[in-house]
């Protein structure tokens, strides 16, 4: 089932892509296919209309039900019917002056129109230094904070993204998972600061959602474990590259201030039920984390790399072997959360594997047996369940804690959860003074 959607194409000279049709000026359209946007919409495009496209990227615009996009080509043929239009020819023409004036071509933002420009010759220059030329640049993805094209060579496929919003960081942790452990992460062929860009291989495989045999996430799953004891210890790096503090030691200071944002979050809440969390579930709520989070800060197991958002989307089955892609959560936190969130995830999402939890779950936490002995990781395993979704909650606080946020009701979702998991951990109700 495909959507239509019409376009605003602009040039380098501030005018707008229409055609005349029934005595008026008519914007292009296409059919898009249901998504990933960018590269739905780009394929479109390209396919119905014949043109290849950016989508610029601008802040806060007043685009309406528009996509804004720019050729990559400034000297491409038109479409049959169409030309280039001043704004005020536009029935939309104040609408549309707005946009433009947003999308100036000199525009160096990223995602803006100049920038484009910039980051093809770029392309050209770092790929010819390792023998490659452009063929094409396909986009995936064009959002505020994130860019990802795929770029065609007369070799090899390749990645570029650019992020300039709160996974700004991903630039630096994906240089250095890719340093320590390059079986197992993309590897970085040139990196751009000014832009927290960089280039990247493409890896051939299958997301491991897509695997149905069980055996395949199993070794997954250790293989998950195997990396993450690479970096026990050694949190420091991560943590210097941006990586989000999960230490259980580190978040007991932030409690209130997550639990005064989660406060925030329920009276934002536009009806009941849902249950809202009243202030003295918040409190009672605040003895448990603080019992929580020192119990997690005293196992055995040191901190070290973990992801408040593992996906088994993001997760390649290779000849070689699994690859991990797309780090931009990576976090310093007790490394087994990543379990955590591997084989709950893999039960949402795909229901009928629930009974694969046990197999995985099993896979998983011995290989962390075998390193620190099975009372340790039983330990570990009984606050696993609640601390995980601590951890993924403290995420999105600090990422979303400026008001009101289109997280909110994934937030309290959230804190109703790990109510619900704490109390697992230390009975029916915690009292104030425990």
């Amino acid at each position: 089932m495909t959507y239509k959607v019409s376009l605003l194409i602009l040039n380098q000279d501030k005018q707008v892509l229409a055609c005349a049709r029934e005595n008026r000026l008519a914007l292009p359209e296409v059919e898009v296919e249901p998504g990933r946007v960018g590269i739905s919409l780009t394929r479109a495009v390209r396919k119905q209309l014949n043109l290849r496209v950016f989508c610029l990227v601008l802040p806060e615009s007043e685009t309406g039900d528009h996509p804004v996009l720019r050729l990559q080509s400034p000297g491409a043929d038109l479409p049959v019917g169409f030309r280039w239009f001043d704004a005020a020819d536009l029935p939309e023409r104040e609408a549309t002056q707005r946009v433009i004036d947003q999308a100036y071509p000199g525009s160096e933002d990223l995602g803006g129109y100049a920038w484009y420009e910039q980051v093809s010759a770029w392309l050209k220059e770092k790929l010819a230094l390792i023998g490659y030329s452009v063929r094409e640049l396909e986009q995936w993805n064009g959002r505020i904070g994130g860019v990802l094209l795929r770029v065609t060579t007369d070799g090899p496929p390749f990645w570029f993204k650019a992020v300039s919003d709160f996974n700004a960081r991903e630039m630096a942790i994906a240089q250095l998972l890719s340093k320590r452990s390059p079986a197992h992460f993309p590897r970085i062929f040139a990196a751009e600061p000014k832009w927290n860009a960089f280039l990247l291989e493409h890896v051939e495989g299958t997301e491991l959602y897509d695997a149905d045999d069980l055996s395949v996430w199993e070794e997954t799953a250790k293989l998950l474990a195997d990396v993450q004891m690479e970096w026990v210890g050694a949190a420091e790096p991560m943590l210097r590259a941006g990586a989000a503090d999960l230490r259980a030691s580190a978040m007991i200071e932030r409690i209130p201030a997550f639990l005064g944002h989660i406060e925030e979050a329920m009276a934002r809440q536009p009806k009941s039920p849902p249950e809202r969390l009243t202030r003295i579930d918040l409190d009672e709520l605040e003895v448990a984390l603080q019992a929580l989070s020192t119990e997690v800060a005293a196992l055995d197991i040191p901190d070290g790399l973990a992801n408040a958002d593992f996906s088994p989307h993001n997760t390649l089955v290779t000849r070689a072997g699994p690859v991990f892609i797309d780090w931009a959560e990576a976090c310093v936190s007790l490394p087994l959360i990543a379990g955590e969130y591997m084989w709950n995830r893999m039960a949402v999402e795909s229901p009928e594997r629930i009974q694969w939890q046990g197999a995985l779950r099993a896979a998983y936490l011995g290989r962390w047996r075998e390193r620190y002995g099975a009372p340790v990781v039983e330990r570990a395993a009984r606050l696993l369940p609640a601390f995980s979704i601590f951890a993924v909650a403290m995420f999105y606080h600090e990422r979303e804690s400026r008001g009101a946020s289109p997280y909110d009701s994934y937030l309290r979702s959230l804190a109703r959860k790990l109510n619900q998991a704490i109390t697992k951990v230390y009975g029916q109700r915690y009292a104030l003074q425990a």
